[in-house]
């Protein structure tokens, strides 16, 4: 195995421009879905929605986000990458906006759906721009700066939301707050189409030998059904996927049930929760900045460690989601908080890494959809309505505390498993590059 490549010799190799602008954009995604977790008792009640029914719509953006990737995907492997991400991201900002005039519950549905499409490319479009713009043994840091955005964007976000619903003041101050966040996402858009477009594979093309970078974009190879039959074939991206799968629950529906646990127990206001969610977040961005200084030394070295450390990391986030939703006051809530973001964001890094090794480059793109669709459809969405059923039966507070420990232990049983696969796995693809 090749050295570690250094974050000043990968800005050198893919530039800083690229994954400054991604970043922002992983910024603004995070942001609008911890914010509408913040407003959701307010939208709520504003809208006159019972729980089960703004949880459902909460998680609605991730259903669309997982099923809009994977024809994101496919374009995704054979046209202009940056094209895309700017485009999805103009039409996520048409959303926000709409979102700020919605009257009814399924004007909100529509428009969800709509920011979800506009989401849609975070997943496949950014990550494989990401894996083809810097070289892989410097990956790690650079799926750190990215990941980072999730934790600032959460940090941002509530505070950032929460405070012009709170200036805007009014049952319908939440309003405003989409209405503001329409802007920076019209800015970042448009700087994404002007973005340097990498070439497809080329760090795995040149390190084989006998080879040279060419991209074939048209490759009538590239679809949804191919991508499908090969990565079928890969043992370590199964066991990925269907951990996700199990571990979607504890990262898209729970929130929204924390946030109404702080309304119903604690008694705060938009503005508190929205203080509480962003001091939570500082834990996942010193976790992401943790992932990254050792993410890339951890996966030279085995990536069987990189399986067992996202398996720790998921398996003690959904104990801590368990012990955060029955926290005596807000002080313990948000220690507890704190800890389990900061052992995701930290897990998060080496996954994704693993996930670029043994997914080929000619439709990586597809691969990084999987990924989405298994995290917010089968955990996401399925993870609502197991989760609304618990919560009309037992509240919120049991429904998270019985669900999010099991969802994740079960998730990192199946990341152990796919520890014993991943370097064959990591091999193989390889092995097909070079046939």
């Amino acid at each position: 195995m090749t050295d570690v490549v250094t974050l000043r010799e990968s800005f050198q190799i893919g530039g800083r421009r690229t994954i400054f602008v991604l970043s922002g954009l992983a910024v603004l995604d995070a942001a609008d879905n911890a914010g509408f977790g913040v407003l959701a008792p307010d939208i709520r009640e504003s809208l006159r929605l019972s729980t089960t029914t703004i949880t459902v719509i909460g998680a609605l953006a991730g259903f669309t986000v997982s099923i809009a990737a994977l024809p994101l995907g496919v374009l995704g492997d054979r046209m202009r990458r940056t094209a895309i991400a700017g485009v999805s991201t103009l039409l996520w900002a048409v959303a926000s906006l709409l979102c700020s005039v919605a009257q009814v519950a399924w004007q909100l549905v529509l428009i969800r759906t709509l920011s979800g499409i506009g989401k849609a490319n975070e997943g496949p479009v950014q990550s494989a721009l990401l894996t083809d713009a810097y070289p892989p043994r410097g990956r790690g840091k650079i799926f750190a700066i990215h990941r980072a955005g999730l934790p600032v964007g959460i940090l941002l976000g509530p505070a950032l939301l929460g405070g012009v619903a709170s200036l805007a003041g009014g049952d319908d101050g939440w309003r405003w707050a989409f209405a503001f966040m329409a802007v920076p996402a019209v800015i970042l858009g448009v700087t994404t189409l002007f973005l340097p477009e990498p070439e497809r594979g080329q760090f795995e093309q040149l390190e084989m030998p006998g080879h040279s970078v060419a991209t074939t974009p048209d490759d009538p190879e590239v679809t949804l059904s191919a991508a499908f039959a090969r990565l079928k074939k890969v043992r370590t991206f199964n066991l990925i996927m269907v951990s996700l799968g199990a571990f979607g629950f504890a990262v898209t529906t729970v929130p929204i049930y924390l946030s109404i646990v702080m309304d119903h127990h604690f008694h705060l206001g938009v503005g508190e929760r929205g203080a509480v969610v962003s001091v939570t977040s500082v834990g996942a961005l010193l976790g992401a900045v943790v992932g990254g200084k050792y993410a890339d030394q951890l996966f030279a070295r085995s990536p069987e460690r990189c399986m067992y450390a996202v398996g720790a990391a998921i398996a003690a986030l959904g104990c801590g989601l368990g012990l955060q939703a029955y926290a005596p006051n807000v002080t313990a809530f948000i220690v507890i908080g704190f800890i389990t973001q900061g052992l995701l964001f930290a897990g998060l890094v080496p996954v994704i890494l693993v996930v670029a090794a043994i997914t080929p480059f000619q439709f990586r793109a597809v691969g990084f959809a999987i990924v989405g669709l298994y995290l917010s459809l089968v955990g996401g969405l399925g993870g609502a309505f197991l989760g609304a059923a618990f919560e009309g039966w037992l509240g919120p507070r049991v429904a998270v505390a019985i669900l999010a420990p099991i969802a994740s232990v079960v998730a990192a049983a199946f990341l152990v498993r796919g520890a014993r696969t991943v370097r064959a796995d990591v091999a193989q693809a390889a092995a097909k590059l070079a046939s």
